[in-house]
């Protein structure tokens, strides 16, 4: 799943649910997230690697903008809910290493020789095709309905 739809998704935790169960929250919400059908390519190669950096840019300036609105917008809870965004996307900092290695022209490493967090985060991801877009696109919408809710409800 893409980090934005994760970072909404804790956004809209921290504005719904008080301190201290948004936190815990907001970073299980991420497993829950990657266990729906979503894009990527099942543990493969990402095919087309300047491609892969252009959205991860993206994914990074929309969390930017996310939390750049909660500040301007200024909800009771915007910075908890700030948090609870970087919390929501923070289990993907485990594919880092990854990443670099790809990035080297190296394969990922095995998933047997990884902790357990990692093979948790590996395991809930059972459907992860370039088709799953759909799943994000209609999440990404959906979640962004909701929050534009919360934030001008008060």
């Amino acid at each position: 799943m893409r980090a934005i739809n994760h970072a909404i998704t804790g956004a809209i935790i921290g504005l719904a649910v008080t301190n201290p169960v948004a936190l815990p929250l907001a970073f299980a919400s991420h497993y829950v997230l990657d266990s729906l059908p979503h894009h990527g390519f099942n543990g493969e190669s990402f095919p087309n690697l300047k491609l892969f950096n252009v959205l991860l840019a993206v994914d990074i300036l929309l969390c930017v903008a996310l939390v750049a609105v909660l500040s301007i917008r200024h909800p009771e809870y915007w910075r908890l809910a700030a948090l609870c965004a970087f919390l929501a996307a923070s289990p993907d900092f485990m594919w880092l290493s990854d990443f670099r290695r790809i990035l080297k022209g190296r394969s990922a490493q095995n998933i047997n020789n990884r902790h357990a967090a990692v093979r948790l985060h590996h395991y809930v991801q059972w459907f992860q095709r370039p088709i799953g877009l759909i799943v994000e696109v209609a999440w990404v919408i959906g979640a962004t309905v909701v929050l534009v809710t919360l934030l001008y409800q008060r």
